[in-house]
Formats: structure tokens, C-alpha cells, sequence
């Protein structure tokens, strides 16, 4: 029972499966030729059919005959008007029945083109050319034309010419012209290939008006007055001319930008690069023209531009420092190891540019010491070190802020006088050479004065008052002496001594010293009697 009923089922769904297949089969539509471009043409014209349902088992008729299908896209098939088709439907043929669609009109067809020749018959590409002849097509698209097995674009058409345009990747070969409904034609000569015309490169690449740049290509013309060279939108003279250079000069007005060489017959053609306009530095003045290592100089002059990092500044091939840039001057400074020498500045590699006049680069001031180490008003000091200028108006020195007078002035020596000041260092400024001070301090001192020694005779153990100024009243720093002999002091003021003439002192000038403040010495001799001899 179980098998009967397995094979019941088997034999249903094998019914039910031809049965579907069988109204599939029966319900798919049959293709619909909506429209076909063009309606009417001469045996040759491709016809397009636009419509539905087109599958690869169907065929196209015109009456009777057939036409061959080109391509087949789901909704569109192109087809070729044969030769002997007569005008009538187009039938679509299928297994199931045919289908008729718009009827196509069979004209008669048009004369093949003739080529009778082209102008001109030689150049690079790029060139125009002119086909002369007959039957060609008004409608751009109808004509068709190679040089060789390359395709040509076609620029204009009428019957009896036609302007092309020679295509990258041609050779040596001739025309073919194929006119759609009509026929092939092929010209007699060959169209020779030149080389065209061409910018490969341009030396220098930069420069200011006057520098002279060749231009270094293809397909030039030695003549040249048949070469046009444009610099921008600036046309240049050609100085000279080959077939693969040209030398033009940059106009002192100035010009820049991309190249364009037009060869009068040939062709045209733009550089790649551009040239590039820069003006050399002009350098007019320096100041100051001299100085230390770390001085700040100006450069004066033009085109400096104002990019830093386009400048370069040497001092005898020591670099220096741009501290500040503007188009008209430059602030270095003076590097350490600099040398005098001459300033050269490139800008934008354009340069150098030499000063005429040179930069003396002087030592730092420095001070090595200074004698005497103390002295009142109006003292000459002597001050050693280097870096000093022998031009004494070059030169300041200054005590407790006060300036001394240069007496005389060396490049390692300064004699000063001391001016009403307080002690302190000696300070030394040079201009564009720095400042210094001495280690020590110079002690300005007030030094003693005698106005009067009473009595101006005595014997030993005599006392003697000493008047003047500036004794101090320190007593420990005050020595009084009659020829070598010390004299003791009893009493002590700032204007006046008392002193005891000691044994074995013999008449002379009374000696003052107040240490650190000077010496004074009695202007008048004191007499110490003999002593009287033995009885």
C-alpha cells in the first residue's frame, strides 16, 4: 500500500513539473520592435532596434533578406543594411511566430569618397591636415579616417574637404577615409611624420633681466623668424636659433612663468617648468665697518628679500647670523673666529654679491689691570688690556660712573685721568667692541696736607704740632717721619698731629704718610740741634 502510494506521488509531481514548464513555454511574450534609427539609408547603414523580449534564438529580416546582427544588448540589437535589400518592415523571426516592426526605407546608395590628395603632406603631430576630394559625408560623425591603422580626429567636413588633426602614435602612412553608407577611399602619398615640436628643458631656471636661457627641445627651426618664444604672456627675441635650441634673452622690464615655443609650419609646445624672475642683491653699504665678535651690522642695499632662510651671509667664508631682513637691508651679526674681510650675501642662489668696502673685526674689549691702584683727582692711570681703539673718541672710561679724560689711547693701553669720583672699578667701553672693568677698584684718595710744623726746631723729646688736612683719624694708619727716623705721635686729629722728635734724629723735612691716602712732606726742614760733647 505504502509503495502504490509513493509511486501515485511521483507520477503527480512529474505531471505538475511538464505541466508548468509547458505554460511557461506558452505565456513568454513575444519580442516588441518599438522603433529602429535611422528609418531609412543605402545598403551599409547600420540600423538600431529598440524593443523587448529580443533573445538569441530570433532572427531579423528585411523582406526577404537577412540582416546580419552586429550586437545584441537586452533591449537593443544593431544590424547592417545589406546590399540588394529592398525597402519594407522589419521582421523579427522567432520559433513561435514573427513580429513586424517600423518600416526601414532603402535609399540608394551614395557614392564611395575620393581622396584625391591632403596639404600639407609632411609634419609632426599635431598638425592640421586638409583631405581634398569628393563624396565626403556634411555630418562630422559619418566620416571616419585613419593614418594607417590610427584613428584620425575630424575637426570639420563638407563633400569636399575635410580638416584633421594627426594623432600621437601615427607613422609614415597613408590616409583612409570611410564614409558610412558609401565606401573607403585611400590616399595615393603617405603623410610623413616629423618630429614635433617640443620643450624638453631651460637653462638656468632663474636669473634677472639680461640673463640670456636656452631652451633646449625638438622641432625648432634654424630660421629664426619662424620661431615665436613666449615667456609668460611675454614674447622674447630669439638671439639664436638650431633645430633642437633656442637663445633668448629675459627683457630688462622682466618676465616669468612657463615656456612656449611656436614653430611657424610646425607645431607648439609649452615647457613643463617655469622660469623664475630674481633680482641679484645689491649690497651699497655697511655700518658700522668695524666690531667684535656679537655686534649687530647693517648691510644696506637691495633685493635682499624677506625670507631669512633664503640668505646667506659670509664674513672671508665664516658664516654669519641674520638677525633681521627686510628688501633694502640685512642685520648680521659678527660670528666668533670672524676675520676683516669684505661681506658676501647670496639670496635665493642668487649671488654672492661682494661689499666693496670690508668689516675690521675687532678683539672684545678686555682688561689685564691698571697701576696705580689708588691715587687723588687728577692722578694719570695707566689701564693695560686689548681691544682698545687708538682713536681715543672710539674709547670711554668711567669711575663710580664719572668719565675720566684719555690722555693717550693704544690698542692695548689707555692712560686716563682721574676725575673727581668715588673709588670703584675702572669701566672701559669701546664702541662696537664691548665693555670691561678692572678686577680691583681704584682708591681715590684724599691725600695730607702740611700747613704748618711749630715749633720748627727742637731737641730730642721735643713736641711738635703739625697742621694741615686729610690726617685721618685713625692713628694706626698715620706714620710721621724726620729723615728715617719714626716720630711718635702723642695726639691726633684729621687737621692736626702732635709728634716727639726721637733719639738720634738729625734736622730734615717732616714726612706725612696716611696710608692708602699719599705722603706729604714738610715744605720747610726741621732743625734738631747737635748735641753739645762731653765735658
Amino acid at each position: 500500500m505504502r509503495l502504490d502510494r509513493l509511486v501515485l506521488a511521483l507520477a503527480l509531481g512529474a505531471s505538475l513539473a511538464f505541466t508548468a514548464t509547458a505554460s511557461a513555454q506558452v505565456r513568454r511574450p513575444l519580442p516588441v520592435v518599438q522603433r529602429i534609427e535611422p528609418t531609412s539609408g543605402p545598403p551599409g547603414t547600420i540600423v538600431a532596434l529598440v524593443g523587448r523580449y529580443f533573445d538569441a534564438e530570433q532572427t531579423v529580416f528585411l523582406g526577404s533578406a537577412e540582416l546580419v546582427v552586429q550586437s545584441r544588448l537586452p533591449n537593443r540589437w544593431t544590424v547592417t543594411i545589406p546590399d540588394g535589400a529592398a525597402s519594407g518592415e522589419i521582421e523579427v523571426r522567432t520559433a513561435r511566430g514573427n513580429v513586424r516592426g517600423p518600416r526601414f526605407r532603402v535609399t540608394q546608395a551614395a557614392p564611395a569618397p575620393v581622396l584625391s590628395g591632403f596639404s600639407p603632406t609632411s609634419g609632426p603631430a599635431g598638425t592640421e591636415v586638409l583631405l581634398r576630394g569628393e563624396s565626403f559625408s556634411p555630418r562630422v560623425s559619418d566620416n571616419h579616417v585613419f593614418l594607417g591603422d590610427v584613428p584620425v580626429v575630424v575637426r570639420t567636413a563638407n563633400p569636399t574637404e575635410l580638416r584633421v588633426i594627426v594623432p600621437e602614435g601615427a607613422t609614415n602612412a597613408p590616409f583612409r577615409v570611410r564614409v558610412t553608407g558609401a565606401g573607403e577611399a585611400t590616399s595615393a602619398a603617405s603623410f610623413t611624420l616629423e618630429t614635433g615640436t617640443s620643450v624638453a628643458s631651460f637653462e638656468p631656471a632663474f636669473g634677472p633681466p639680461g640673463t640670456r636661457v636656452t631652451i633646449h627641445g625638438t622641432g625648432f627651426d634654424r630660421r629664426a623668424a619662424r620661431v615665436r618664444v613666449y615667456l609668460g604672456e611675454t614674447r622674447l627675441r630669439v638671439r639664436r636659433a638650431t633645430e633642437t635650441e633656442l637663445e633668448v634673452e629675459i627683457p630688462r622690464a622682466g618676465a616669468e612663468g612657463r615656456w612656449l615655443v611656436e614653430v611657424q609650419g610646425g607645431g607648439r609646445a609649452f615647457s613643463t617648468g617655469e622660469f623664475d624672475l630674481r633680482y641679484l642683491p645689491v649690497v651699497r653699504a655697511i655700518d658700522p665697518r668695524f666690531g667684535a665678535p656679537g655686534v649687530r651690522v647693517t648691510v644696506s642695499g637691495e633685493h635682499f628679500g624677506n625670507d631669512v632662510r633664503q640668505v646667506t651671509a659670509l664674513i672671508n667664508e665664516t658664516p654669519m647670523q641674520v638677525r633681521d631682513i627686510a628688501d633694502d637691508h640685512l642685520v648680521l651679526e659678527i660670528p666668533e673666529g670672524a676675520t676683516s674681510g669684505p661681506i658676501s650675501v647670496t639670496v635665493n642662489e642668487m649671488g654672492p654679491v661682494v661689499s666693496r668696502a670690508e668689516l675690521r673685526v675687532v678683539p672684545r674689549v678686555s682688561v689685564d689691570g691698571f697701576s696705580p691702584r689708588n691715587g687723588g683727582p687728577g692722578t694719570e692711570v695707566t689701564i693695560h688690556g686689548r681691544g682698545f681703539s687708538a682713536t681715543a673718541a672710539y674709547d670711554t672710561v668711567t669711575l663710580s660712573g664719572q668719565p675720566c679724560e684719555i690722555v693717550r689711547a693704544a690698542e692695548d693701553q689707555l692712560v686716563v685721568r682721574v676725575p673727581e669720583a668715588n673709588s670703584g672699578p675702572l669701566v672701559v667701553t669701546v664702541e662696537n667692541a664691548g665693555e670691561a672693568r678692572t678686577r680691583q677698584p681704584f682708591v681715590v684718595t684724599d691725600a695730607p696736607t702740611i700747613a704748618s710744623v711749630t715749633p720748627n726746631d727742637g731737641a730730642v723729646g721735643t713736641e711738635v704740632t703739625i697742621t694741615g688736612t686729610h690726617f685721618g683719624t685713625r692713628r694706626g694708619l698715620i706714620d710721621v717721619r724726620l729723615g728715617d727716623r719714626r716720630m711718635e705721635i702723642t695726639r691726633s686729629s684729621d687737621t692736626e698731629l702732635v709728634v716727639v722728635v726721637p733719639p738720634g734724629a738729625r734736622s730734615g723735612n717732616i714726612r706725612v704718610t696716611v696710608r692708602l691716602q699719599g705722603t706729604v712732606t714738610a715744605p720747610q726742614p726741621f732743625t734738631v740741634p747737635e748735641p753739645a760733647p762731653a765735658p
